[in-house]
């Protein structure tokens, strides 16, 4: 689809925009652009944190309100470095630092995003909760608790359809309405730590038609916040 189309499609779903974008530069530019004429967000782009600092560049189009979403591989001096100096030129900009803990990276849990985060010690650094990694490399019976350790750094949060015993993508990212984990616990737990960040869903390789798993997921989402009440 066109950036135009997808915009179109995700407002008359009720979204409010898109994260978790691939690259940036001047193709964030574009996306960005189109977006802003339906009204919606570009909320983030999706980058792994190396030893050279991210340019300013790549980013730029997020300026004012935007997120970089940092995987990190490997955890060198060099790399603690270019994380704070990553996150000192986003403060510039007014966009913000979220590691994102990944199965197999040396961020996958929680608690090693915490650590890291420590470590760096810049105040535009913090964490993005992702439930699929979550249940993939921690104890579901942890989550109250993680997420209490995490509350003081936690910058946004996604969520997505779950087996509480899922082991692979398929069974830990589905539609919003499907799935064995129940999403009023989590949203239970960061409606009690006073959590307000953007919420994202995600939709990693999940299978079928988008339109319809999309539509599914909102009514999933309304449902949650109406549980909340």
């Amino acid at each position: 689809m066109s950036y135009d189309d997808e915009a179109i499609m995700l407002k008359e779903l009720g979204y409010d925009g898109i994260s978790q974008i691939y690259g940036g530069g001047d193709e964030l530019v574009k996306r960005v652009n189109a977006y802003k004429k339906h009204g919606l967000k570009v909320l983030s782009v999706y980058l792994a944190a190396s030893e050279k600092p991210i340019n300013a560049d790549v980013v730029k189009a997020l300026e004012d309100g935007g997120m970089i979403e940092l995987t990190v591989k490997n955890i060198t001096p060099e790399v603690i470095e270019s994380i704070r100096k990553t996150a000192e030129m986003a403060a510039q900009l007014n966009i913000r630092v979220a590691l994102y803990p990944h199965h197999g990276n040396a961020v996958a849990t929680m608690p090693q995003a915490i650590d890291l985060v420590e470590k760096v010690n810049h105040p535009n650094l913090g964490i993005m909760f992702n439930l699929c990694h979550f249940l993939k490399n921690e104890k579901a019976e942890d989550l109250e608790r993680v997420l209490g350790k995490a509350a003081p750094y936690l910058f946004s949060v996604s969520t997505c359809g779950a087996d509480l015993n899922g082991k692979d993508w398929d069974t830990l990212i589905q539609p919003l309405d499907k799935g064995t984990f129940p999403q009023k616990r989590l949203f239970t737990t960061l409606k009690y730590l006073n959590f307000s960040g953007p919420v994202g869903l995600q939709c990693y390789a999940v299978k079928g038609d988008k339109h319809t798993n999309l539509k599914n997921s909102i009514e999933a989402w309304k449902t949650i916040l109406n549980e909340l009440q």
